[in-house]
């Protein structure tokens, strides 16, 4: 399915476009990632974002990314077999969270045990998504059985079911959870946790592609996404 295209930046019309595929908890920083690499390069830049699981059709359909960013390394695994792109770098790392509503039953959320109880709706990502398949790995390797009302199809489309107030609680990464004042945040134990890298890559024959790549590598970029919660890969 095609990306829809979110372009936040002024640059005129003689600047070269470079599109960039973008996992959907890339959302909330693309603004000041786009305004960088904007000044940096003298691109106009323009995001779309999705389930990092649908890139790798898009790609084969010809979508007009030059550069492609992952929420995880098996993802762009995939992607990188097909010899679909190359240069393939991390660079930032991600983790789990709760986000709880404020609903009667989501106010007493305080762990995840918490979300297999009686009467407690909980949604998570599909287990295409990286979003679901760190899930799937952080619940089995805990032994905690959770029974979901829905699976959706990427980490936004999640956090917006509990944001919407039609769920008590959801697992989400980090990043989207601090761009969620509205939602409380309920930790999971470290060592229970799955932390998740993403990966960056030039899609092969695009142009600028590696222009782009390496700047999304330098401290600027590190800082933004730093700012925005990731962690260094």
């Amino acid at each position: 399915m095609a990306g829809i295209f979110i372009g936040v930046g002024c640059a005129g019309a003689d600047r070269a476009r470079v599109d960039i595929l973008a996992a959907s908890s890339y959302t909330d920083v693309a603004e000041p990632l786009e305004a960088l690499l904007e000044k940096e390069l003298g691109l106009d830049v323009e995001f779309s974002f999705g389930s990092s699981g649908s890139f790798l059709e898009q790609i084969r359909q010809g979508a007009p990314a030059s550069v492609v960013i992952t929420a995880d390394s098996s993802t762009m695994q995939r992607i990188s077999d097909e010899g679909l792109v190359d240069s393939v770098v991390s660079i930032a790392t991600n983790e789990l969270v709760i986000v709880a509503a404020d609903t009667a039953v989501g106010r007493g959320i305080e762990s995840v045990a918490d979300l297999g109880s009686s009467g407690v709706i909980v949604v998570l990502c599909a287990s295409s998504a990286p979003c679901g398949a760190a899930t799937d790995a952080m619940l089995g390797g805990i032994g905690s059985d959770v029974d979901p009302a829905s699976r959706e199809p990427n980490v936004r489309a999640t956090l917006t079911k509990v944001r919407l107030g039609e769920a008590d609680a959801g697992i989400v990464y980090l990043t989207d959870a601090l761009a969620s004042p509205e939602l409380r945040p309920v930790a999971i134990a470290q060592d229970d946790n799955v932390e998740v890298t993403s990966r960056a890559a030039a899609v092969v024959g695009r142009s600028d592609a590696m222009r782009v790549l390496e700047a999304l590598t330098e401290p600027a970029a590190m800082s933004v996404l730093a700012q925005a919660g990731f962690g260094s890969p």
